[in-house]
Order: C-alpha cells, then sequence, then structure tokens
C-alpha cells in the first residue's frame, strides 16, 4: 500500500501496555498489535494502515484518562522476530499540560467521541481536523503554562481601583454585557474607552491572561477578506484561502468552551461594518450563537463547511463620538450592540486619583476645575455636543519631577490640536480656550 498523504490516528494506551511518562522526546517507541495473549488488539486492520509519516495522538486510558503525547509512525507494521508485529513510533512532543478526556468530550471541533467511550487499549484512525484541534489545545494550554508565572489575579475591586466609574455603573456594564454578549463604549476623546474595555475583560477572565484578548482596530479599508476570510496571493502566481483574525480568535474560543474571550475592535464605526462583518452580523446576536447557527461563508471551499461564532466569546466595540468623519452606526448594527455612553470624570475621584499619584491636591482640584469649565463650554455650543468633550486620561500619568511642565505639554500637544478642530472655523476662539487652561500655571 502506497500514498501520498498523511493519516492521523489516536492511540489508546496504559502504563502497563506503553507508559506515556516514560518515554523522552525523540525516542522511538515500539507497538505490538497483539495484546499478551497473543490476540489481535481492538481494530486490528488499523495497525496495517499506518505509513510512515502518519501523526498519532497518544491517548492514556487508565490511571487518569488524558491525552499525554503526540507522535510520528516511523515504520508500517511489520514483524520483529523479538516483538511480533509491531509498528514503530517516536515521540514528537510530551504535552506540558495534559488534555483531559472531558475537555474534549465537550469539544464542539472533535467529531469523535466513539474514541473516549472506547476503554479499550488499540489505534482508531481520526480526522485531519480533530488532531489539529488537539494541537491547538496543547499549544494554547503550553503558553499559558509557560506564562502563569506572570499572570495576575483581577476582580472588580481591581477595576474599580483602575477606574473612575462608580461601583454601580461598572456592575451595570458588566451585566449588559454578559446578557448582549456586543457592546459598544461610546464617548469623547480620553474617556478611556479602550482602557476600560481591557478591565472588563481582565475582570470576567479573573485574570490579567492577554492570551484570551484580542483587540484590532478598524480602517476605511478594513474588509470582510481581513476580518472573515478571503484568498490572499500565495506566493506562487495563485491564490489560498486564509482566514482572518476574527475567524482565527472564534475558533480558539470554541476550542475553550469553559473560557470567556473577548474581542476589543477600537474605533468600531471608522470601518464599513455591514462590509467587513458580512453573514457575521446575525451570528454574532446573542441568541445566534452556537453550533445550532452555523452557517457556510462567502469563501467556504467545501459545502458542509460552516461557521459560528461561539457562545464564549464576547465584543466590545469602541466609538469616538468626536470624530466627525464617521458615518453615523446603521440600524442593523445598532440592533446587536448595546451602546453604553462613558462620560469624562473630573470629580473628587479624578482629583484624589491625581493626588495619589504626586500632584498636589490644590493643583489637581484646579485641573478638574479648568476642564470642567472647558467641557461645559464645548457643550453649550451648536455645532458640538457632550459627544465633544475633553476627557479624564489625558491628565491620568502626571510626570511629578516637574508637574506644571507635564500639565502645559498635555494642554499645547493634546487638547490645543482637538479645539481647534473643534472650532476650525474660529482661530480665536480655540486659542482663548486653550490660554484659559493655561492660566493656572502662570
Amino acid at each position: 500500500m502506497s500514498q501520498n498523504y498523511r493519516q492521523y490516528w489516536w492511540l489508546s494506551t496504559n502504563s502497563k501496555i506503553l507508559s506515556l511518562d516514560s518515554i523522552k522526546a525523540g525516542q522511538i517507541q515500539a507497538m505490538s498489535a497483539v495484546n499478551q495473549f497473543g490476540n489481535k488488539r481492538q481494530v486490528y486492520k488499523n495497525f496495517g494502515q499506518v505509513q510512515k509519516g502518519d501523526f498519532v495522538i497518544g491517548y492514556e486510558s487508565t490511571p487518569i484518562k488524558q491525552v499525554k503525547a503526540i507522535f510520528e509512525i516511523t515504520e508500517p507494521l511489520h514483524t520483529d522476530p523479538l516483538y511480533g508485529e509491531i509498528i514503530t513510533l517516536k515521540l514528537l512532543e510530551k504535552l506540558i499540560v495534559p488534555i483531559p478526556k472531558d475537555e474534549l468530550k465537550d469539544n464542539l471541533y472533535f467529531k469523535s467521541p466513539s474514541v473516549l467511550k472506547n476503554n479499550s487499549n488499540g489505534l482508531f484512525e481520526i480526522t485531519e481536523d480533530e488532531f489539529e484541534v488537539i494541537q491547538a489545545i496543547a499549544d494554547e494550554q503550553k503558553e499559558r503554562f509557560l506564562s502563569e508565572d506572570i499572570l495576575i489575579s483581577y476582580e472588580k475591586e481591581d477595576a474599580l481601583q483602575d477606574l473612575f466609574i462608580g461601583r454601580e455603573d461598572f456592575e451595570e456594564i458588566i451585566e449588559v454585557l454578559q446578557y448582549k454578549k456586543n457592546i459598544i463604549l461610546q464617548g469623547p476623546p480620553g474617556v478611556g474607552k479602550t482602557f476600560i474595555a481591557k478591565r472588563l475583560a481582565y475582570t470576567l477572565i479573573g485574570t490579567k491572561d492577554d492570551s484570551r484578548i484580542k483587540m484590532i482596530q478598524f480602517h476605511q479599508s478594513y474588509s470582510y477578506e481581513d476580518f472573515i476570510q478571503g484568498l490572499r496571493p500565495d506566493g506562487e502566481g495563485g491564490f489560498k484561502l486564509k482566514n482572518g483574525v476574527f475567524y482565527e480568535f472564534c475558533k480558539t474560543a470554541s476550542r475553550n468552551a469553559g473560557e470567556d474571550y473577548f474581542f476589543i475592535i477600537d474605533e468600531i464605526n471608522r470601518g464599513n461594518l455591514s462590509k467587513i462583518f458580512g453573514e457575521l452580523l446575525m451570528l454574532i446576536e446573542s441568541d445566534k450563537r452556537g453550533r445550532a447557527n452555523e452557517m457556510p461563508l462567502t469563501y467556504s471551499e467545501k459545502e458542509s463547511e460552516e461557521f459560528f461564532v461561539p457562545e464564549n466569546l464576547y465584543i466590545i466595540g469602541t466609538m469616538n463620538t468626536a470624530d466627525r468623519s464617521l458615518a453615523i452606526i446603521d440600524y442593523a448594527l445598532r440592533r446587536r450592540f448595546a451602546f453604553i455612553s462613558i462620560q469624562p470624570m473630573f470629580n473628587d475621584r479624578f482629583v484624589n486619583f491625581l493626588s495619589k499619584k504626586g500632584v498636589e491636591k490644590e493643583f489637581a482640584q484646579q485641573i478638574s476645575d479648568v476642564i470642567l469649565t472647558l467641557n461645559e463650554t464645548i457643550t453649550s455650543d451648536p455645532n458640538l455636543s457632550k459627544g465633544f468633550q475633553i476627557g479624564h486620561s489625558y491628565f491620568s500619568n502626571p510626570k511629578t519631577e516637574n508637574i506644571r511642565h507635564w500639565y502645559k505639554k498635555i494642554i499645547e500637544l493634546e487638547i490645543a490640536p482637538l479645539l481647534e478642530e473643534y472650532w476650525f472655523d474660529n482661530y480665536d476662539k480655540a486659542r482663548l480656550e486653550t490660554d484659559k487652561l493655561l492660566e493656572i500655571i502662570l
């Protein structure tokens, strides 16, 4: 028998037959096609079908049912003068974190539950997709294990320390996110929308685990092909199908159904949303999540290939309400997202925050007062609105070695250009408001 393709197998064994713990990476190991009584193992024909180069998942059926290793076939079935009918395998990888049976049983992409139910020792065929599921889980757990020493526990109280939002408001945002699964944090520049988005994710994850958070930024040329899936040049004059960032992140979340994942889209309204999301505008709805609602994608290569957005994936968008160049979000998107307004927080929490950072409390109060006054001016302008106010995050990282110089640079380099854009047809007005901000350091 000859072949030009790789096959994938599931080797179920125990420590008496083949101890997975005792084998070292790169070591060649023999596996007998017959048991200790001389009888052929279950599905004996599979031993005769393996070929050199095939990949094998090493699964230990006792005492703890878990995947422990990945092998490669080095020799197909042959008769050894000492051991009889055997195949030989090379250990490619011993999993740092074994994969429990139940994790695969609950995985929506692992479609061979029969191999998990079978407690017999033997060799069983699996698909390439199922092998890749196991490989991906192993890689993700390895990455997480290696970074565990720097993962920091993160709870609601930690978020409240980081943010100027009150407890009730923060809890309300969490409740809306958990119910709707898709939210957009909207507000003027500098209110910390992206910062809040990450703290929401950290809080619901329980740690600062950035491996379960993906952040991108939309722009006017961002496409469905970038986001979901599309054809890309293969370097040889042709094209190949390449999965986009959201597609890959959904697959990752699906493989880890017991953990929450967060996809953050900065400046979400800068993109052509109907074009970018395509058919996924329906699939991201909270009641359209999961395999029951899977559907083929635009570029699906096979009719049977379908996609769904997992229930454990949350989408958080951010939107700058002061950006005049952006189109109004259409109804189709508004219906699928909950919009949450984030306001500037020049309050006692802000003053106390600056004070703890080393800013004199009197000066911190002056900063708060002058920006509040400016925001009142902006809000009352008929050509502007509260969506154009100045946010507090511009002042969240004070340089205390020369605090007044730091404040001056923030005003001149960050705030003044915004005011000139707001009053683009009235430079004197923009200059007047800038000078008012600088008066507290004269």
